[in-house]
């Protein structure tokens, strides 16, 4: 069985994280004991509703007894049928797909993970795996509002030893007032040439926040890895929909994580993207 079979499941649990995103747990072990293929941090599924369509979704968490989650907002016809599931319905799950972060060389690097808005959803993934790891680890997430911030709890219950949590929101209802990258940039500002060597930085959101996190992670010489989001089809390099020029890299195949010294090479990241027609637009 390949990580492109559609497997059906039974939706376990479902989560109100809050206005209009849920998350959902299924179980592939269960069915699959044999050729299961667990996921690893970064990577992403296509969620078929049979009867509606089928979507990518980034993976938010995978336990050791084969419980993955996503975590969804509701946006269109699909992901609005996704939100009206109940415990027990069947949902179909392609993947894993794409490729993931990759981890610090060793436990001296420190970790810093930058989530805007829905983008924490992936990195939720990887804080728990470097927190089992015992990676030194700072999350700083964004959002809007103090109301749009995901996972507050489960970041607060990390390893507190080896993490430090740092919450932003626009209009300052909720820790610092500011965006998430203007908080990366003030942490690191005062630190050494030697520290800033030490530090590997993962990143999801907005593009806009992306591309800023890009810019800092470039004039400080900082090692970068991000996840980025394109409109796709087929999740498996057919349609073309995710590619991004010069290098025809696609998100779906080649990413969706991707490092500097690729995005340095790619003059759609932070400008283009394709739409459903395969028509290249300015990002929203």
């Amino acid at each position: 069985m390949t990580e492109n079979t559609i497997q059906t499941v039974r939706v376990k649990k479902i989560i109100n994280q809050c206005e209009g995103i849920k998350t959902i747990k299924f179980n592939l072990k269960e069915i699959n004991s044999f050729n299961y293929n667990p996921p690893k941090a970064g990577q992403f599924v296509m969620i078929w509703i049979p009867g509606v369509d089928e979507v990518p979704m980034s993976l938010s968490g995978c336990d050791d007894d084969g419980n993955w989650t996503i975590t969804v907002k509701n946006v269109g016809e699909c992901t609005k049928a996704i939100h009206n599931l109940n415990i027990g319905d069947f949902i179909g799950v392609r993947g894993p797909l794409g490729n993931s972060f990759e981890f610090p060389k060793d436990q001296s690097k420190v970790s810093i993970l930058i989530g805007g808005g829905f983008g924490i959803a992936p990195l939720k993934y990887l804080a728990s795996d470097l927190s089992k790891r015992k990676f030194k680890t700072v999350i700083i997430e964004g959002a809007k509002v103090g109301e749009e911030l995901l996972f507050i709890n489960d970041f607060k219950t990390l390893d507190n030893e080896y993490s430090e949590i740092f919450f932003c929101t626009d209009d300052g209802s909720y820790g610092v007032k500011g965006m998430a990258s203007d908080t990366f940039e003030n942490l690191i500002k005062n630190y050494t040439k030697s520290d800033l060597s030490n530090l590997m930085i993962y990143s999801c959101g907005p593009e806009e926040m992306l591309y800023s996190i890009f810019q800092i992670c470039e004039k400080y010489n900082i090692k970068l890895q991000v996840s980025l989001e394109r409109i796709m089809r087929c999740g498996c390099g057919l349609c073309g929909l995710c590619a991004m020029d010069p290098l025809g890299l696609l998100v779906c195949k080649d990413g969706p994580v991707f490092s500097l010294k690729e995005l340095k090479q790619l003059e759609d990241f932070g400008k283009h993207k394709r739409d459903f027609t395969g028509k290249k637009v300015p990002l929203d």
